[in-house]
């Protein structure tokens, strides 16, 4: 299963903080987007998520089989509490970012990828999670998303990435060593994975959406 990183003791204390973005970073614009086609052909568009997408979060995590949110919340969570949807629906490159992956289905988006990282503390590093609907795993989404936010943390300054994995995930421990990250033992035991990246992505390997949020990365 192409269930991405769980929802990590950081993130849990992130939702608690109760962090004003506005007050610590400029908020990344809702006209940043990147849009291209999955490899069946279907037109996707990855995009921060913005403070009227709640319901939409909503209806993604309750989609998630079983597996799938236990492998990205620690525990499988039905929907994402109050606390959690203003957290993520709330951007500031230096303080915490969501990205959402949407298709245009009757009318409207459907998300069907989400990420995020948290700044723990900036600029020295972020801790980040993502998770890719089930139908639509292994489609690529979740490489180009995690790519996205390492490109975007980048952009905001920030120094280092890491993420928690279980280890019994060796699809995700692949795609991280794909993607140029050191996986370490983690301190909290066997069952978990530290993965770690340094924040040298040459910009020219990053999407004309994260590359353009480096002008507001930084307020």
């Amino acid at each position: 299963m192409w269930s991405f990183l769980p929802f990590s003791r950081t993130w849990k204390q992130a939702m608690g903080l109760g962090l004003d973005a506005s007050t610590h970073a400029s908020r990344l614009p809702d006209a940043l987007r990147d849009t291209w086609r999955l490899r069946d052909g279907t037109p996707v568009t990855l995009r921060p998520a913005r403070e009227c997408d709640g319901a939409l979060m909503q209806e993604f995590v309750r989609g998630l089989s079983m597996e799938s949110r236990y492998h990205r919340f620690f525990y499988p969570a039905h929907e994402l509490t109050p606390t959690m949807l203003d957290r993520f629906t709330h951007n500031a490159p230096t303080v915490a970012t969501t990205l959402l992956a949407v298709i245009h289905r009757q009318g409207g988006d459907v998300v069907i990828a989400m990420g995020q990282y948290v700044a723990d503390p900036y600029p020295d590093r972020c801790d980040f999670a993502a998770v890719v609907a089930d139908p639509w795993q292994r489609h690529g989404l979740g490489t180009r998303l995690i790519r996205s936010l390492v490109c975007m943390a980048r952009a905001a300054g920030i120094e280092r990435i890491e993420g928690d994995i279980l280890a019994e995930n060796g699809a995700m421990l692949r795609l991280m060593q794909g993607l140029g990250f050191n996986l370490a033992r983690h301190p909290d035991g066997a069952y978990l994975v530290r993965a770690t990246k340094a924040l040298d992505v040459p910009a020219w390997k990053c999407s004309t959406m994260a590359r353009a949020s480096a002008g507001t990365a930084i307020g």
